[in-house]
């Protein structure tokens, strides 16, 4: 049970970090802001997706 927590909370992280990170390139970049937190946030996903599944507690 507290290895599915560990994924959810790792795929929660990289939809949060990966948001943050697209805020701050829309910003630098200058394209729209929703744009870059879906994008973020899609990415940051996958990251802790494939973190969450390939690491072994």
């Amino acid at each position: 049970m507290a290895e599915q927590n560990w994924r959810a909370s790792g795929v929660g992280l990289g939809l949060v970090f990966g948001a943050g990170i697209g805020i701050i390139s829309s910003l630098l970049f200058g394209f729209e802001l929703v744009d870059g937190i879906a994008a973020g946030a899609a990415f940051g996903y996958l990251i802790g997706l494939v973190v969450s599944l390939t690491t072994r507690v």
